[in-house]
């Protein structure tokens, strides 16, 4: 199995957390039309998982690397 190099960093990551709580919390309380709150939803699971995983796939499109690597 081929595992994903880390590219999300320490403030990278925590950034996601909040900004994936909120828009979950925001998705849930019904306060948006159904297509918003679905949208809150799916970006909200999508930063939930870079956070979870430490991989974000757009970064790595992007060469993009966050991640502080000890030398």
């Amino acid at each position: 199995m081929m595992q994903d190099k880390d590219n999300v960093g320490v403030w990278d990551t925590a950034l996601r957390s909040v900004l994936s709580c909120v828009l979950l919390a925001l998705a849930v309380e019904g306060i948006f039309p159904t297509a918003v709150s679905i949208a809150l939803v799916v970006v909200g699971l999508m930063l939930w998982t870079t956070v979870s995983t430490g991989v974000c796939w757009l970064y790595k499109l992007l060469g993009i690397d966050t991640y502080h690597h000890a030398r």
